[in-house]
């Protein structure tokens, strides 16, 4: 089963912040939540990601060799989540009709070009027609 997002943004919290009520809060998930989603990726993962005790959480060698690519993941979303909002608010809310006319140009330009070739051939008067004498 792979990975889900909410699974990394629980890793990523619970790895910074090294208890489970504070990760809850800024996720935004009762406690019992990200316990839960943190107890699936590490069946997913076959091990431990986290070593717990009653006064704090740790990460396991595991959990340190997931850590930077969890980071990356978590990053990525994040900077994809803000260019699209980005996008949104810079770009009229229905697409223009020049974007929108931009993907066909080439392909009705090379269509004209084509049918003019074919409408000139079509016209061409016959070699015996132009030197005026009989064949």
């Amino acid at each position: 089963m792979p990975v889900k997002m909410h699974q990394v943004f629980y890793f990523i919290a619970l790895s910074e912040e090294q208890s489970f009520t504070r990760p809850a809060k800024r996720c935004g998930v009762a406690q019992p939540s990200l316990t839960r989603g943190i107890k699936t990726l590490e069946k997913e993962f076959g091990a431990r990601l986290f070593e717990r005790s009653k006064s704090n959480v740790r990460l396991t060698q595991l959990g340190l060799l997931v850590r930077p690519d969890f980071e990356r993941v978590s990053q990525a979303t994040t900077f994809l989540a803000q260019r699209i909002t980005e996008l949104k608010a810079a770009s009229p809310s229905k697409p223009s009709a020049t974007a929108m006319e931009a993907p066909m140009r080439a392909p009705v330009l090379a269509v004209t070009t084509i049918a003019l070739i074919l409408l000139g051939l079509a016209f061409r008067p016959t070699p015996s027609a132009t030197t005026g004498a009989p064949e």
